[in-house]
């Protein structure tokens, strides 16, 4: 029987938030509320949500009276408020204070959000917790000072420190992640964010080798009790490559990887951490460690990863906030191929033999998912526009990422 009881109100409107709202829907049997300026055709023509639109995303006033409206419109129901990015997750600590009373928000209390979202003070964390990441240098854009050259050897990587604050410089052409070989290639970076009218501060990082393959993904929940109850982990094949969207997984095998789990765990408790947290890692191939890159104070755009292997985290939250049910750990387990991306195009990118014989396998059990297909939401038209989207992955590929490097810049 439907949870008539519960009612997801997800703010956003990407692949990340369908992700949601299929996971509630899966776990409940309930419709989740989209609000968002322009959601994407997946979740405008879905039978699994309503829509409210706002003319604004990023007006806290605007995005205040439509989750009130929401919740006063059905009384009765518990307003579980959630959303799937670093600027909204931030916008929802900012709001909290205004919502309605009963509202839940499975988030990070906001000094944690402000610490972890923070590169520079993420390493420290990790630092203190035994965690390895990264050697990291940290550059200051205020002001027209001179800025020193690195010390580290090229190529590096150099990334804003905060990504919320950065949001606005994707809309200018800036890129996410910048892959840098010379000195003055750094110094033109710098000068073009100058120049661009960025002010905050970067972070200049070793390059650890190896393609997209040595990447993980650790998504985790931490309940009241402040001990992690759900996790889910998986090993990365293929990550977007356009400059706005670039380190987002686009197929990955969920499957356990305790050592880089037991990282995260130690320091999400040792914290005082509440809520979902996703972590980026790279295994260093030259030395087999585990490298935690950063951490999102949020589930992840990917997060149907962790539903799809058994760690469904809609019930992390409603058994947490809502059933007060005791701690228990759920962990993910099943082995399965996540993708969005056709599997044809996925060879292309997996040249490890023993990688791409565990993907072949899987296709043939037929263990794969991708995140925006389901029996449960199988109108025609929508069905259509998900798979126009899906094979627009060839071109994006082709443009940006054409062949597999060994660096995957």
């Amino acid at each position: 029987m439907p949870r008539e009881d519960i009612l997801p109100v997800l703010l956003g409107g990407d692949i990340g938030i369908y992700a949601l709202g299929r996971s509630f829907y899966e776990a409940y049997g309930v419709k989740s509320v989209c609000i968002a300026p322009a959601p994407i055709a997946a979740i405008v023509d879905s039978s699994l949500f309503s829509v409210s639109h706002v003319a604004d995303g990023d007006d806290d006033g605007l995005i205040v009276e439509a989750v009130s409206k929401v919740a006063s419109d059905n009384p009765g129901r518990t307003v579980i408020l959630m959303s799937n990015t670093d600027r909204q997750i931030f916008q929802l600590a900012r709001i909290a204070v205004d919502l309605p009373g009963g509202i839940i928000m499975p988030i990070p209390p906001a000094a944690l959000i402000e610490q972890v979202s923070n590169k520079v003070e993420f390493a420290k964390l990790c630092g203190r917790y035994g965690a390895p990441t990264p050697q990291t240098e940290v550059v200051e854009l205020a002001g027209d000072a001179p800025i020193p050259p690195t010390t580290m050897p090229f190529p590096v990587i150099a990334k804003p420190a905060v990504s919320a604050q950065y949001q606005a410089m994707l809309s200018r052409g800036m890129k996410k992640v910048w892959y840098v070989t010379t000195q003055a290639e750094l110094d033109d970076v710098w000068r073009k964010l100058r120049e661009a009218g960025f002010s905050g501060t970067f972070v200049v990082q070793e390059l650890i080798s190896g393609d997209d393959t040595q990447m993980h993904s650790i998504t985790a929940y931490v309940d009241r009790t402040g001990k992690v109850s759900m996790l889910a982990s998986a090993h990365v094949l293929l990550e977007d490559h356009s400059p706005t969207m670039l380190g987002n997984p686009v197929a990955m095998i969920v499957q356990p990887c305790e050592e880089i789990a037991d990282q995260a765990t130690r320091l999400l408790e040792g914290t005082g951490y509440r809520g979902f947290a996703n972590f980026d890692v790279k295994v260093d191939p030259k030395t087999g460690l585990a490298l935690l890159l950063e951490v999102n104070p949020r589930i992840g755009r990917n997060s149907y990863y962790c539903t799809a292997g058994g760690a469904n985290p809609a019930k992390a939250v409603v058994e947490d906030l809502v059933d007060a049910a005791p701690h228990r750990l759920v962990v993910a387990g099943s082995e399965v191929l996540y993708t969005l991306v056709p599997v044809r195009l996925l060879r292309r990118y997996v040249c490890a033999a023993p990688l791409l014989a565990r993907v072949e396998r899987l296709v043939s059990q037929g263990r794969v998912v991708n995140p925006q297909l389901t029996s449960d939401d199988s109108g025609p038209i929508r069905r259509l526009k998900v798979w126009l989207t899906t094979m627009n992955q060839y071109r994006k590929f082709d443009r940006y990422y054409p062949r597999p490097t060994k660096t995957s810049f």
